[in-house]
């Protein structure tokens, strides 16, 4: 047995092992896990070996992110972002604060709002033209569904009153035929394919911030959720993937949802990620220590409800004829589930709506359903028939679900729920649910549609209300009144769903998500025991150090 580089002791260390729960030391060597309890570590402790004090603290494995997206979070950084403000006059003195800072910009670009904070919720071009006018400005949604633009970036895209709606997309129009200047889904392409170009030395940085990021929330893994060009982004994402991780920059576990691009005629697409696979296979290393795999295929099945998009099995309120949007039927679904699955990749479907959810299932369990190895999953379930819970237990297939989303914000209150139909709100993220139908769920934050802090996810699924510090959850409805309280999951759960089974879904779960010996040294810090804590309280533990492959990558100031 070697000799430990360091010993972590005098604290509690929440395994998520369920053969050992808890431990009370743990020693690495090389960035792996060698040893578990006081007695074996100080059977390995020698005169070179640092011994860390937790000090009371505890230590838990470091969380995983299911469900990303950190190239645009990290140009988002980059940019004028919105995502730590709410409100409808601070996104304009934002704006105008950085448009004035960069006047020698030809676009104005940012990302962030969200639409509870303008009339009837959405915003119109009138209010980006108040603060930009001279050159044309473009602004994504949180939820990256929509895109809000001013008067002059339509002019440049040449949209008009007598543009047609794009395959897969809508131009907002007003009673009088005029565009708004939202453009929702694929119609955001009108736009930004006029961008800027985003160079890979651009995305690279980006990346290369988000992950700096994460490891400051304790994050030391992540799936990003559409590598390659996804719909509405101007920039492809794969190759400045593999070229972090041909020089060693990722010092996490990262893997590759590849994109599936619904303009790319079927057999071609097929080689295409193939070709990608093999290439991020060519620079694997040692898995323990990070790097990044492409197992997984992202499809895009629908949009999502805010805009009526996500689709439904019934229409939306008030809305009699509008089911949603399905960005592919039935048939050319399940065709491309039949070619992912022949080629050994899991797939990992968006299915906001309850429709939606149907045709994943339906499709992810033809032919007798998937075969055990297969990690496929289904992302966001806003709303889920229980029925379809029962099929996804039955054939192994995750919940790939976003916990943060699940509290009665300004948001959901304003701008989603008088859109759905009462029986549609009481299938509304019913995490309890969907835990006690036996189906894995696997958390993500699908940031930077929201914030990517798991203490914050874990805070909701466990409250069904807000944490004390989300700005996007500040009234008192979101703070006080659960959403369907009774889909409430643990704090244990919800730690494994951030944990051992993000990991699961990430297809990491052999070398971390959990402390045992053998495995990784991914490990969080925190500055108090999340099952000690008042459960109200659990947002505001405090990530203080992160530990990835046994090296310090985050430490509090």
């Amino acid at each position: 047995m070697p000799t430990a580089d360091r010993v972590y002791r005098g604290g509690t260390i929440h395994t998520m092992d369920p053969t050992r729960p808890t431990a009370d030391a743990v020693a690495i060597h090389d960035g792996t896990i060698i040893a578990m309890g006081e007695t074996d570590c100080a059977a390995v402790t020698g005169a070179a070996t640092e011994v860390v004090d937790l000090s009371g603290r505890t230590l838990i494995p470091g969380f995983h992110d299911s469900h990303a997206h950190p190239v645009l979070g990290g140009l988002g950084m980059a940019e004028c972002n919105l995502d730590n403000i709410h409100g409808y006059q601070p996104y304009l003195d934002r704006i105008a604060e950085y448009a004035e800072e960069h006047p020698d910009d030809k676009w104005v670009l940012g990302s962030g709002w969200y639409g509870d904070v303008f009339t009837d919720g959405f915003p119109h071009r009138r209010d980006l033209d108040s603060v930009v006018s001279d050159r044309p400005a473009a602004f994504t949604s949180h939820d990256a569904h929509g895109t809000w633009v001013n008067t002059r970036a339509l002019e440049v895209a040449g949209i008009t009153r007598k543009t047609p709606d794009p395959d897969g997309g809508r131009i907002v129009k007003d009673t009088d035929g005029n565009p708004t200047g939202l453009l929702f889904e694929s119609a955001a392409e009108l736009v930004t394919g006029l961008f800027p170009s985003v160079t890979s030395a651009d995305v690279e940085r980006a990346l290369r911030n988000s992950q700096k990021y994460f490891h400051s929330l304790g994050v030391v893994g992540w799936q990003d959720a559409g590598v390659g060009v996804l719909t509405g982004s101007p920039h492809d994402s794969f190759h400045p993937y593999v070229s972090i991780a041909e020089n060693g920059g990722f010092v996490s576990k990262v893997t590759a949802a590849l994109w599936w691009d619904r303009a790319v005629p079927y057999a071609q697409q097929i080689e295409t990620i193939k070709e990608r696979r093999a290439a991020i296979q060519g620079v694997d290393g040692d898995r323990r220590r990070g790097g990044l795999q492409a197992t997984v295929v992202k499809i895009m099945l629908d949009g999502v409800c805010e805009n009526l998009t996500g689709a439904l099995k019934r229409s939306y309120r008030g809305h009699d004829h509008e089911h949603g949007l399905l960005m592919f039927d039935a048939a050319e679904l399940k065709e491309i589930v039949s070619g992912l699955e022949a080629n050994d990749f899991d797939v990992h479907i968006h299915a906001v709506g309850d429709q939606a959810l149907k045709l994943a299932v339906d499709a992810l369990t033809q032919n007798d359903g998937p075969s055990p190895e297969r990690r496929h999953q289904v992302a966001h379930l806003d709303i889920a028939d229980p029925a379809e819970l029962a099929r996804m237990a039955e054939a192994g297939i995750i919940a790939n679900v976003q916990p943060l989303w699940a509290r009665r914000d300004s948001v959901l209150v304003d701008t989603k729920l008088p859109l759905l139909q009462e029986d549609q709100q009481s299938h509304h993220f019913i995490f309890a649910s969907m835990r006690d139908a036996g189906v894995r769920l696997s958390f993500g934050s699908d940031w930077p549609v929201s914030s990517p802090d798991p203490i914050w996810g874990m805070h909701v699924a466990v409250n069904r209300t807000a944490p004390h510090n989300d700005p996007h959850g500040q009234d008192d409805v979101a703070q006080n009144e659960p959403l369907l309280g009774e889909e409430k999951i643990t704090v244990g759960q919800a730690l494994r769903g951030y944990t051992l089974d993000a990991a699961y879904a990430n297809g990491y779960d052999d070398v971390s998500g959990s402390v045992e010996v053998g495995k990784s040294a991914d490990f969080a810090i925190l500055d108090r025991d999340p099952f000690e804590v008042d459960s109200v309280d659990l947002g505001d533990i405090v990530v203080e150090t992160t530990v990835s492959a046994g090296v310090v990558v985050y430490q509090r100031a």
